[in-house]
Formats: C-alpha cells, sequence, structure tokens
C-alpha cells in the first residue's frame, strides 16, 4: 500500500524522536489528536503511532492536495464540511480502530460522541516549513510526543449540537489541565 511506503520515506527523510508510546491503548478506538497545523504533522504521526492509524487528510495537507487525495495522503478524504470523512472516521473507530486526527473537520466533539473513542493528544514539533504548506527540510528532526489518554463520559444524544460542543469542551479542558 502507498500509505506505508509513505510512512518509510518520511522516516528516512526526516529524523523522528518519538515518545509516549507507550501511553497508547492497545485496544479499543483511539483518536490521536494533534493540535496545530504543520503540514507533515498527521503523516508523521501515522508513520510512527505504535499501533496501525487512517488519516484525516484536512487542513495543510488537504490545501497541498487539493482534496485530499487518499493515494498520496491518506486513508480518509476531508469533503467540503466532512460529512463522508465523518462516516468513515466512525466506521474505523466502531471497529476498535484508531485514527490520526488534525484539525478541526469533521468536529472532534462529534466523533468522541459517536463512538466513546480515546483521545490521545499528540504534540508535534519540526513538521512544517516557514509557511502553512511548506514541509520541513530533509534531514529536520520532527519530534513527537504522545500524552496520557483522554476518556469522556459523553451523555446525551452524539447528534446533538449541544452534546457535540460539550464533549469538545471537555476535550480542550482537558488537554489545558494537562498542559498545566
Amino acid at each position: 500500500m502507498l500509505g506505508s511506503l509513505s510512512s518509510s520515506a518520511l522516516k528516512f527523510i526526516y529524523r523522528t524522536r518519538v515518545s509516549g508510546e507507550s501511553l497508547v491503548p492497545s485496544t479499543g478506538p483511539v483518536i490521536f489528536h494533534i493540535e496545530g497545523d504543520q503540514l507533515l504533522s498527521g503523516p508523521a504521526v501515522r508513520a510512527v503511532a505504535p499501533r496501525p492509524a487512517q488519516l484525516i487528510v484536512s487542513g495543510a495537507l488537504n490545501e497541498v492536495f487539493l482534496g485530499g487525495t487518499q493515494v498520496v495522503a491518506g486513508d480518509i478524504s476531508l469533503d467540503g464540511f466532512g460529512f463522508s470523512a465523518a462516516e468513515q472516521a466512525i466506521k474505523v473507530l466502531n471497529t476498535d480502530g484508531a485514527i490520526v486526527f488534525v484539525g478541526d473537520q469533521p468536529p472532534l466533539g462529534y466523533l468522541v460522541a459517536a463512538t466513546g473513542a480515546v483521545i490521545v493528544p499528540v504534540r508535534v514539533t519540526g513538521a512544517g516549513g516557514r509557511v502553512r504548506t511548506d514541509p520541513p527540510k530533509p534531514g529536520s528532526r520532527i519530534s513527537i510526543v504522545f500524552e496520557a489518554p483522554i476518556q469522556i463520559a459523553v451523555t446525551g444524544d452524539p447528534c446533538a449540537l449541544a452534546t457535540v460542543q460539550e464533549v469538545a469542551e471537555q476535550v480542550r479542558q482537558a488537554r489545558a489541565d494537562a498542559q498545566a
């Protein structure tokens, strides 16, 4: 599969430093959640994740590949508002799979509310160039830190806007508390 080739190439071109892999649950639905939008942050996390994961092509990566060409950039393309991507991601998560999520589409709160997935925050540095759509220079160091998982207790209808917003706020607050 070309996705595996992309992962191997990424590891070959850039010096990656990874920590916190032992914190990642080995089973169950997991969302690797990356804050920020460096061009290669999603592919880099996908390349080093301690379990197979599908990448939602979004943000700067989506801009570069004009619609997130699956063959080149990842496994789940982001369409307009992210409805198709959300549907595909939920299918992966409902089979105890993992996804790599960058940006805000499809809504993270909805994915968590609909699946009960554990969120593994990931900090990535060095995965971008001078502007948002530039890659880092070959040989650059990309640092990836997997942080402690966050489990959100979802109450309410996962399709209700209030539930989605509440879950998203709980995730934001948990990440902020962890950084404090």
